[in-house]
């Protein structure tokens, strides 16, 4: 699973598969961590590799060997320096981070390092800088569900790490699903499964209706209501599923009809608001979840696509 951390440690030390350099248009060996970078990998090898490259834009990013680093790569992505913020530098930063990200991604990379890009003698300010890196990371997470990567940002001073925890908390959140989300939908995919997949069980449970008893597998609905009920109490229904919806533009059509392709665009906690919501939307009892939901299969591709996303399906 995807995710963004922040550590106090030089960036040089880390042991990811590649480390982003804070680098200048011409890629020469510059200061702060550009110095730091060239001079840990071998100023020499990395100098030589750079020229043949010869030139990057700004918002723009470049891959070499890592050669003496942990790293294997070192990805020089180009940051703008700051001018007050007129000159499309909010819009430049992101750049850099998305094409740092689309390189590791290119060479089927799983970590990545990164320093506060731009944050240093480029001038631009700590908070603005974080804001922008946390959201083009957080971004970029979210519109790969298919492709893991750890990344990691790497700082020594203890006021901006601080800055950056902050920002990471406003705006990822806490996204780790809880164990009792996890331990409920293990507990309940197979039988999702067994009610939507089997004929005569399916077409039993969509006539369900709340104002009158049910005939029949007497069983089954003891399961459901147990299940229903312990999913309040694992807190699989999340008070603020609404806000994430609406946060999200998700559809109601989406929402009613969530496919295994649609639920692949989400966040863990985007798909856990849309089960909420099917315990939510207009119900008087689990009956309506029952019928509109459990028989029509709807929480079994749900239940499969958060298991699958926390890689314990």
């Amino acid at each position: 699973m995807s995710s963004i951390e922040i550590r106090k440690i030089g960036i040089t030390k880390l042991d990811t598969d590649a480390v982003v350099n804070a680098a200048n248009t011409g890629l020469w060996e510059g200061g702060g961590v550009c110095g730091y970078i060239f001079h840990d990998a071998g100023s020499k090898e990395m100098t030589a590799a750079c020229q043949k490259i010869g030139h990057s834009d700004e918002g723009s990013a470049v891959i070499t060997p890592g050669f003496k680093l942990p790293a294997k790569y070192v990805i020089h992505a180009v940051g703008p320096r700051w001018s007050g913020g007129v000159h499309n530098e909010p819009e430049l930063l992101y750049s850099a981070y998305k094409q740092s990200l689309l390189l590791a991604k290119e060479n089927g990379l799983c970590s990545i390092g990164f320093p506060l890009i731009s944050a240093g003698i480029f001038g631009y300010p700590v908070e603005k800088a974080w804001r922008k890196a946390i959201q083009a990371c957080n971004d970029f997470i979210q519109n790969n569900p298919d492709y893991d990567i750890k990344i990691i940002f790497a700082v020594l001073d203890d006021k901006i790490l601080a800055t950056g925890e902050e920002t990471l908390k406003e705006i990822v959140g806490d996204e780790k699903i809880e164990d009792s989300v996890i331990r409920w939908c293990r507990k309940y995919s197979v039988f999702f499964h067994a009610i939507s997949e089997d004929e005569e069980l399916r077409t039993f449970f969509e006539k369900h209706s709340v104002y009158q008893p049910p005939k029949g597998h007497h069983g089954l609905y003891d399961i459901l209501d147990t299940c229903f009920h312990e999913a309040y109490d694992s807190n699989v229904v999340i008070t603020d599923y609404g806000q994430v919806v609406e946060d999200g533009t998700l559809s109601d059509r989406d929402l009613a009809q969530p496919t295994k392709e649609w639920l692949d665009t989400l966040s863990e906690k985007q798909i856990l608001a849309v089960i909420a919501w099917h315990f939510r939307r207009d119900h008087f009892s689990e009956g309506s979840w029952i019928a509109d939901s459990v028989a029509d299969g709807h929480m079994a591709v749900l239940v499969d696509a958060l298991l699958g996303r926390c890689k314990l399906f």
